[in-house]
Formats: structure tokens, C-alpha cells, sequence
């Protein structure tokens, strides 16, 4: 093989290329089995029926919607109250097993009227989820009609 040829140095140039794709491919694709993939939304109401990427910053009762995440992956979650409505941990908290389409939903929530954040633990520190968001209907803290 002549080295100086035009045509044999593109196709080592070309090669060369393609390794080096795929490196990068197989090391992104094994970090993203490692981390938390997933996405939490604050809906209001039940459950979804599908999977509904929105938020609901403002919910007279909800429920959270885990989505995008790999099957078989547990956590906990936590919602505290916050600022300006107060400062009070763990609220309501829980833990969750995805589906194996990578999805779980947790049951109707009910909360006094205020402000809230959500933690959502994943594989990790480092892959923790958090939303901010408001209650505005009066509502005592706990599920409604079902055990969370």
C-alpha cells in the first residue's frame, strides 16, 4: 500500500475518523447508562394518561410524573415547604420503582396553600432533580383517595 497515495491517505483519514466516532459514542452511551436520565414533572390532578412534558408551576392538587429514566430505576423523593410560604422538610416524601418503560407516577397529592420544592433522588448526588412550585387551593397534606 502506498502511503503517499491521495486516495489511500483519505481512506486512512476516513478510517481513523470513524474510530474515533465511535469511542466517543461508546463512552457517552456508557455515562448515560450511569446517570439519571429521567425528567419529573409537577402535574395537576390524577395521574396522565401519557406522558405529558409540560409543568404545572401552580396545582391545586397533583401529582409528580417521573419520565425518560431507565426501567427498573429506584429513588426517593422528597417535597419540602419553602420560602416565603415557610420552611418545613419532608412534607410528603416517598420512593419510587420505574416501569419498564422508564416511568413511574406517584398517586394525588394534596398540600395547604404555599410554596414547595421537589427533590427527586436519582442513581446518585449528582443526579438529583428539584422543581419549585405553588399550591393555591386549601387542602390537607397527604394523599387524596389513595395511600401514597
Amino acid at each position: 500500500m502506498n502511503h503517499d497515495d491521495p486516495g489511500v491517505r483519505r481512506l486512512l483519514g476516513r478510517a481513523l475518523m470513524l474510530g474515533a466516532m465511535m469511542a466517543v459514542l461508546s463512552v457517552s452511551t456508557a455515562l448515560a447508562a450511569n446517570g439519571n436520565k429521567g425528567t419529573v414533572k409537577v402535574h395537576e390532578g390524577a395521574t396522565d394518561v401519557g406522558r405529558i412534558v409540560s409543568e404545572d408551576s401552580h396545582v391545586c392538587t397533583f401529582h409528580l410524573h417521573f419520565f425518560f429514566a431507565d426501567a427498573g430505576q429506584a429513588g426517593d423523593w422528597t417535597i419540602d415547604q419553602t420560602a416565603p410560604t415557610g420552611d418545613a422538610a419532608a412534607v410528603i416524601s416517598g420512593s419510587y420503582l420505574t416501569d419498564g418503560n422508564g416511568e413511574y407516577q406517584t398517586v394525588e397529592y394534596g398540600l395547604p396553600i404555599g410554596h414547595y420544592s421537589l427533590s427527586w433522588d436519582g442513581r446518585s448526588d449528582q443526579n438529583a432533580k428539584h422543581k419549585t412550585f405553588w399550591v393555591t387551593c386549601a387542602n390537607s397534606p397527604g394523599p387524596i383517595g389513595g395511600i401514597g
